[in-house]
């Protein structure tokens, strides 16, 4: 799971210097803002596992659905505070960012388990 958050930090870097190049800096920033969006919660998922691991020796189901919805709740404020601070946000390169790499990373662990 390591690896797919790795890939998918490089993958949100390349997606914003595309943006950028295609969209100007706007873009970039919405990019930017995208991708932290949708790294920042996986790596508080990845390491809240990892805690989860080392404090129960063994994963728990329930351990897997607790963070699953940390994750979710992080990644709703974050996208709710970047509305709220950054009002001039160019939509599109934001929504197209943050769908890129979450796929990027749910095409990762798939890759990863198959």
């Amino acid at each position: 799971m390591g690896r797919a958050l790795l890939w998918q930090s490089v993958i949100a870097i390349l997606i914003v210097l595309i943006a950028a190049w295609i969209g100007g800096i706007p873009a970039g920033i919405a990019s930017i803002l995208a991708g932290l969006c949708s790294v920042i919660p996986n790596i508080f998922f990845y390491v809240g596992m990892l805690v989860a691991e080392k404090v129960f020796v063994r994963l728990k189901p329930a351990t897997f659905f607790v963070m699953e919805f940390v994750k979710v709740v992080i990644a709703m404020v974050l996208m709710i505070a970047t509305f709220w601070i950054y009002r001039d946000i160019n939509w599109i390169a934001y929504l197209i960012s943050f769908v890129l790499v979450v796929k990027v990373y749910i095409v990762l662990l798939l890759k990863a388990r198959g």
